[in-house]
């Protein structure tokens, strides 16, 4: 995989058009006002919640501020936005609301990290409860690998991880379930003509082809993205926040100081066209 591929083409889709973003701002340091002031640089900003000198502010409290935000997204008043500090759980709920969401309908969280090395791909399915079922481990990678495919302009190639290798398997009922449903993963992704490859436990493969790797499960892919974001000197490039057919975003860690990184993404994202 091409070094750094994936974040040329987010600066080249956000440099498409200038667009209005909303983010929500509840308290700030030098390294948030900095990321803040560069991202004025690729974007019109407006902040959510805290009032900010040299900015565009629409004042607000924790919960109201999501979910004033997201009304003006589909007001259109903002061409896109990224959560930031206010608990998501509010703002999902009005989201559901406004674009008439299926309640059951689950939203992916594709997460796009860079390692140390500069090795660069999206994962999917790092959020705790996810991944439990071959079900969702099909909903998810489909979902995603779609997305990336249509909206990204990029061919997805795809690592699906077990947590054993092929010689362990039936040693652990556990272990051996998650090698089995990575195993019916891939031959599910492959019939719909995608590339894909059961890599086990060996992520260090995964990095070598994959932009998009789906771990074992949901508190692994967590773990993975942690450590690469907070131990490893990699970085966070993107979470968007996606309901099939109806959604996107730009989500986050609310503990993120550098915002340079989704407001760009937001960005990118208000220029995609299907």
């Amino acid at each position: 995989m091409a070094k750094k591929f994936l974040s040329d083409r987010i600066i080249k889709l956000a440099k498409i058009k200038r667009r209005k973003i909303g983010i929500s701002i509840l308290w700030t340091d030098r390294v948030i006002l900095d990321s803040l002031k560069k991202s004025k640089r690729i974007a019109e900003v407006i902040i959510y919640g805290k009032k900010l000198s040299g900015f565009k502010n629409v004042p607000g409290k924790d919960l109201s501020v999501g979910v004033q935000m997201i009304r003006d997204f589909k007001a259109g008043k903002i061409d896109q936005l990224v959560r930031g500090q206010v608990d998501d759980l509010s703002m999902v709920e009005e989201a559901k609301k406004l674009y008439d969401i299926n309640p059951k309908l689950r939203r992916i969280d594709i997460g796009l990290v860079q390692t140390s090395l500069g090795q660069e791909f999206f994962m999917t399915g790092a959020s705790n409860p996810d991944l439990q079922t071959l079900k969702e481990k099909i909903y998810f990678s489909t979902a995603a690998a779609k997305w990336i495919k249509d909206f990204f302009k990029v061919t997805p190639k795809i690592a699906v991880m077990a947590t054993c290798r092929p010689g362990s398997v039936g040693r652990d009922p556990v272990m051996t379930k998650t090698y089995e449903e990575a195993e019916a993963t891939v031959k599910h992704l492959k019939s719909l003509g995608y590339y894909a490859e059961n890599v086990n436990i060996e992520i260090e493969r995964a990095v070598k082809f994959a932009n998009l790797v789906i771990p074992a499960r949901g508190t692994i892919g967590n773990q993975i993205f942690r450590a690469i974001a907070y131990l490893s000197h990699g970085k966070i490039l993107a979470c968007p926040t996606y309901f099939p057919g109806k959604l996107i975003y730009e989500d986050d860690s609310r503990n993120e100081k550098d915002w340079y990184p989704h407001i760009l993404f937001a960005a990118a994202l208000a220029n995609m066209k299907k």
